[in-house]
């Protein structure tokens, strides 16, 4: 399948570059103060049991990104759900300073180019215990066209990433849309430290009946500036 494949090609490509910058993404909800590499882009994919995407993403300068995603039904033959403009600023370099803020905004339209979602929301991020760790807090909100009305939920979520080896960080995160609370917990494993990274991730709602957003397991690969 298309998803399938370009995750294979990204695969393949990183097995020929060299990188030493780090790698943020990931199919995690809680986002993080980060953008791509400076002059590089940045490919993320992943498959879950409810939905996929496939997120390529370019450095527009040294605080902005700029992507689209691309949503996929994975209970239904990984067909086209909608896609999603999205682009993230932040004040400062994460990895140099030690923390950050940002601001991110995502314009969601369905898979015949309909607008239904506006989201916005602020990412902040800090290091703790000697850098070892990272705690990322989010907050913003999200309006949605549910078919016969437009609704706006308040959404936020904290999230813990402990590097327990350099090619191995646990991740934890609990997040919620208004009350609808939910947890999400799994591993990140460096293939190919700073340049190839996987994300495997369980996660579901606090409230009964709410599965999403299951099991997924996903790939980052973000190369050194390549202009």
């Amino acid at each position: 399948m298309l998803f399938e494949r370009i995750l294979f090609s990204a695969v393949l490509t990183a097995l020929f570059l060299i990188s030493t910058s780090p790698v943020y993404g990931q199919q995690v909800i809680v986002d993080d103060a980060v953008v791509t590499t400076e002059r590089s882009f940045q490919l993320e994919g992943w498959y879950g049991e409810f939905e996929s995407e496939l997120i390529p993403a370019v450095s527009v300068t040294s605080w902005l990104e700029a992507g689209v995603a691309f949503l996929f039904d994975s209970q239904n033959n990984l067909a086209l759900a909608g896609y999603a403009l999205q682009a993230k600023s932040v004040n400062a370099d994460f990895e140099t300073e030690g923390q950050a803020f940002g601001l991110a905004v995502s314009v969601g339209f369905s898979d015949e180019s309909v607008f239904e979602e506006f989201v916005v929301y602020v990412p902040y991020s800090k290091m703790v215990f000697n850098e070892r760790a990272a705690l990322h807090l989010n907050a913003g909100i999200a309006t949605t066209d549910n078919g016969t009305e437009w609704k706006t939920a308040f959404i936020y979520g904290l999230r813990g990433d402990i590097a327990l080896h350099d090619r191995f960080t646990l991740l934890a995160e609990a997040f919620a849309e208004n009350d609808d609370l939910g947890f999400q917990a799994g591993s990140r494993i460096g293939i190919l430290p700073g340049l190839l990274e996987m994300d495997v991730m369980y996660g579901r709602g606090f409230q009964s009946g709410m599965d999403f957003p299951g099991f997924t397991i996903g790939l980052a690969f973000t190369p050194g500036s390549v202009w």
